[in-house]
């Protein structure tokens, strides 16, 4: 597998949406989903190669640390088929 897997978890809605915002303008990744996680709180997944989500996950993050407060993010680079099929992602992750 090729590419990679971003994760950025924010307290907010509208901060989800900075962050989602930041991250696609930042570098060539494409936006997955928004996903409510509870507590108010909201999961940003993106995808592409692995420096470009690499880039955009730490700006994501430092976007999102100026409105509110993120509370963790990661990046999977290369996920195995599993992870993939889990997070229902296409086959050019």
């Amino acid at each position: 597998m090729q590419g990679a897997l971003g994760l950025i978890e924010v307290i907010g809605l509208a901060a989800a949406y900075e962050v989602a915002d930041v991250a696609v303008k930042t570098a060539n990744v494409r936006l997955l989903e928004l996903e409510r996680s509870g507590r108010g709180m909201m999961t940003v997944k993106i995808t592409g190669e692995v420096g470009a989500v690499t880039a955009a996950v730490d700006a994501a993050v430092a976007a999102g640390n100026r409105i509110s407060e993120v509370y963790a993010s990661k990046i999977i680079a290369r996920p195995d088929r599993e992870v993939v099929e889990w997070f229902s992602l296409s086959q050019d992750v």
